[in-house]
């Protein structure tokens, strides 16, 4: 049964003057060590940013206040085929997370969805 269901998009330009204000103090407050190291090595890092924070920001929105999750409970990573998938502290056992990321246009987009099993 569905939990919940989020959607985010993100303005790549507004968030690339926000991480360059910010520095890599705000950049370790939203993200993971890995997520960072991924993102950095890529062409445009911002855009691969941008769109992992919608990410985080979807998931958060499917999980509703019931499960009370926060940005940095929560990590993106590359599953089997190159798949984002996300690893999620916090969560109680018995759900399953699943998100589609994407970035164009100047936008990072992402959709994510909780389901309970049982």
């Amino acid at each position: 049964m569905i939990h919940g269901v989020g959607i985010e998009i993100v303005d790549i330009e507004r968030f690339r003057l926000v991480m360059e204000r910010g520095g890599q103090r705000f950049l370790e407050r939203l993200f993971t060590r890995s997520e960072l190291d991924y993102c950095m090595r890529q062409r445009r890092p911002h855009e691969h940013l941008a769109a992992r924070f919608a990410a985080k920001v979807s998931v958060i929105k499917a999980a509703g206040a019931a499960l009370s999750l926060r940005v940095r409970d929560i990590e993106v990573v590359r599953g089997a085929g190159n798949r984002p998938e996300v690893r999620v502290t916090g969560l109680c056992t018995g759900f399953t997370v699943a998100v589609s990321i994407s970035h164009d246009g100047g936008l990072g987009v992402a959709q994510a969805i909780i389901e309970m099993q049982g």
